[in-house]
């Protein structure tokens, strides 16, 4: 009997040790840890410098503005102002700050903000977001060196009251505030680390960085993740479910992909576009394709020998096959754009639409001296590596070759090489997608103005800058005067529209809060698990 016990024993220890692998998904769901993908490693965590959809979606977790925006209905909400008045002609207001603290517990203040804003407008620092802050007043001035910091419109009234003083109504000026360049600094600890225009970063290191957001940044693991945990002295503390967050840093769609099925995320950053069908058919459950306010296209170098004509650049868009693009390369879930701002973008409506018609494109090139493609100049585009980019290249690469008789050169480059030649302008025709940092039409079309750092061609029209400044004052016609700025771009062209924004990815179903929206903003305050 003894025997027979000790086998039976045996047999169920046997058993018992074959347990099912616990998914690190599954280990994170308990801890109440979200995993996610973040595409490529984000270049700064200092809201001033930080330009990338992967800095962005860590920032606005660390990191909270005198507003924010809803995560459902994208609608600008009371953040760290509780509540703000706004005169009578709309040029000023006051915002009355609720009481918070930074991750330390030192007091978020008012000259915390007027601190942040005028550091980012210093044109000592040099950020290219500084033009989002523009609508106050003298902000351009300040930022292009012309006024001193002191005549900047923002006064710290006293501890808890913040002016703004606006060059001009600015109807979407409570969304571009829920932005990250527009987040309050700590100023005490950036004093102690580094003059106010320093770029050296030391106040953004783990062990230094304080905020004022729902979560703290624990650790920063080179190319690996970003580990935040929750941030217990945030003022809704306790409304947020989450313990904590990841951010992968998987720059590679395919091996994203892997990850997830392989249980390390639960959210991927985006979705290789041949495996769309699959998961349509297969696990409908864990796909997601959301509307996305981007508009992709390339920029034109107008310094280049022949895209500084018009008549070539216009020839380069007659000749396209958008919807061949779409279609063919993009699964049909992307919009051919024959427009540079998506139509609909807060109701707005474009007066006037790209055309394509190959005859006359041919007829336009001949007429600036290129018949047939005949001596035209080398061209070279380039782009950062990534699953849409050089297959809609090589689409229209052949396209130019079948049509106009004309050949680009096409340069993958690593992405630290790709942004150091979009910024120093070395290129002819460069990709740039850009995504709305609020939602109006403004957050493309200033792109173009003639001092915008983003304005990557070098563009200038006196026409169109001044349609930009007058549409503040135009009231109830302001989207059209904005639609007839947007019809000066379109008829020169720095930027060759192809087709508007669109997210796909995977999701594990347990992930609750992640609401669809356009900006593709998920603040973390509101996720939770099932």
């Amino acid at each position: 009997m003894k025997k027979v016990w000790l086998l039976l024993t045996l047999f169920l220890m046997a058993c018992g040790s074959k347990t099912e692998k616990v998914l690190p998904v599954d280990e994170a769901v308990a801890e109440g840890v979200l995993l996610r993908g973040n595409g490529p490693e984000p270049e700064s965590m200092d809201p001033h410098l930080a330009t990338s959809v992967g800095a962005g979606n860590v920032l606005i977790n660390l990191f909270e503005g005198l507003t924010r925006i809803h995560s459902e209905t994208l609608l600008p909400e009371p953040g760290m102002a509780e509540s703000w008045e706004v005169s009578e002609d709309g040029l000023q207001i006051d915002f009355f700050l609720r009481d918070a603290q930074w991750s330390d517990g030192t007091a978020v203040s008012a000259p915390d903000f007027e601190f942040a804003f005028k550091r980012l407008l210093n044109p000592d620092l040099g950020a290219s977001y500084a033009f989002m802050l523009y609508p106050i007043l003298n902000a351009k001035e300040v930022n292009t060196g012309e006024k001193e910091l002191d005549d900047l419109g923002v006064r710290a009234l006293d501890e808890k009251t913040l002016r703004l003083q606006l060059s001009e109504p600015t109807p979407y000026i409570f969304g571009l505030l829920a932005h990250w360049t527009a987040f309050p600094l700590p100023a005490h600890v950036l004093k102690e680390f580094e003059s106010e225009s320093s770029r050296d970063g030391a106040w953004t290191r783990p062990e230094n960085l304080v905020v004022n957001g729902a979560f703290v940044l624990k650790e920063w693991r080179g190319e690996d993740r970003l580990i935040l945990a929750k941030n217990e002295k945030y003022w809704q503390a306790e409304t947020v479910q989450l313990q904590g967050a990841e951010f992968l840093s998987i720059p590679d769609a395919a091996s994203e992909e892997n990850a997830f099925r392989a249980g390390e995320i639960h959210v991927t950053y985006t979705l290789p576009r041949h495996r769309l069908r699959s998961y349509q058919k297969k696990e409908p459950e864990h796909l997601r394709v959301d509307p996305y306010l981007e508009s992709v296209g390339y920029a034109m170098n107008l310094q280049h020998e022949a895209l500084k004509d018009v008549r070539v650049r216009k020839a380069l868009s007659l000749a396209l096959d958008r919807k061949l693009i779409t279609e063919t390369v993009l699964y049909g879930v992307r919009k051919p754009a024959f427009s540079y701002v998506p139509p609909g973008t807060a109701g707005y409506q474009p007066d006037s639409l790209l055309t394509e018609d190959a005859d006359e494109a041919r007829r336009l090139l001949a007429e600036a001296g290129y018949p047939g493609g005949e001596h035209f100049p080398e061209v070279i585009f380039i782009y950062q590596s990534g699953q849409d980019s050089q297959k809609v290249a090589e689409l229209i690469q052949q396209r130019w070759i079948q049509e106009l008789g004309i050949r680009i050169e096409i340069e993958n480059l690593e992405r630290q090489t790709y942004y150091s030649r979009r910024r120093e302008r070395d290129f002819d025709l460069c990709y740039l997608g850009w995504v709305g940092d609020y939602v109006d039409p403004l957050t493309f079309m200033g792109l173009w103005q003639s001092e915008a750092g983003n304005n990557l061609a070098g563009w200038k029209d006196a026409r169109y800058d001044g349609l930009l400044t007058s549409s503040a004052q135009a009231g109830g016609q302001r989207m059209e005067v904005l639609a007839e700025a947007e019809a000066v771009l379109l008829e020169a062209l720095p930027i060759l529209p192809l087709y508007f924004g669109a997210t796909q990815y995977l999701k594990d179903p347990r992930v609750k809060g992640w609401s669809a929206n356009l900006l593709d903003w998920h603040p973390l305050r509101a996720v939770s698990f099932e």
